[in-house]
């Protein structure tokens, strides 16, 4: 049995760490988009402001988007979904996975190793220094 139905993983958030690895070791075949974009990761250009908090940002994600997303017109970088891909950025950087489609069964699911390392450095701004 396939999918018909596009999934959701993890939503919009920003690691409390330095860097952040992801690791995807899916199986070959299990995404039903390997041809088009999805199942991957979206990582915008926004950090959160110095003097915001992590249980704050990370909970009341309709102010971010408003107040830094959208701004900046969502500016993002998509990475698509591959297995065994690697993709390493600033944890700080707000991202979330992006929509997927997975074949059903257990061997198919959209698997994702996440390593965070260091200290996280929020953004600045002049009003905040």
């Amino acid at each position: 049995m396939i999918l018909d139905q596009w999934e959701s993983g993890i939503n919009l958030h920003a690691d409390e760490a330095a860097v952040n690895v992801n690791i995807w070791i899916s199986t070959e075949g299990a995404d039903l988009q390997e041809d088009d974009y999805g199942g991957g990761l979206v990582v915008y250009t926004a950090k959160p402001k110095l003097s915001w908090d992590f249980q704050s940002y990370n909970t009341n994600t309709d102010f971010v988007r408003k107040e830094l997303l959208e701004p900046s017109n969502f500016a993002n970088v998509t990475v698509k979904h591959q297995p065994n891909r690697c993709v390493m950025f600033d944890s700080a950087l707000f991202h979330q996975t992006d929509k997927y489609r997975f074949k059903n069964g257990y061997e198919n699911g959209r698997i994702n190793l996440t390593l965070l390392f260091g200290e996280m450095k929020k953004g600045t701004s002049k009003e905040e220094l």
